[in-house]
């Protein structure tokens, strides 16, 4: 499961029940993000790549395949369009090197 506006701070992760929990946060901020993995999954985390405090993937090692998670918080339209253009560009970027999702 993805969560926005995590409001947790730096980038971590913990256990809490059955649940493994990966966020990434700014210091000062309330746009964080969090992907929460049941148990069954837990053992399936290859790699987590955190870009700052509004975009974080989690590579899990899948059968066939591997599987690239991907949680985003998008700015709002209190945002410009600069800032808007450049998480879509960190979204390209996350994307093309998790589309192989070997070797990011």
């Amino acid at each position: 499961m993805g969560i926005s506006e995590t409001r947790w701070h730096g980038e971590n992760e913990y256990y809490s029940d059955q649940f493994r929990v990966i966020h990434s946060g700014g210091e000062e901020s309330q746009q964080g993000v969090a992907i929460i993995l049941h148990k069954r999954t837990v053992n399936a985390v290859e790699k987590i790549r955190y870009e700052g405090d509004r975009l974080l993937m989690v590579r899990l090692k899948g059968k066939p395949v591997d599987l690239c998670i991907i949680q985003v918080y998008m700015p709002t339209s209190g945002h410009t369009d600069e800032e808007v253009e450049e998480m879509y560009e960190k979204i390209d970027e996350l994307i093309d090197g998790g589309l192989q999702c070997r070797g990011w």
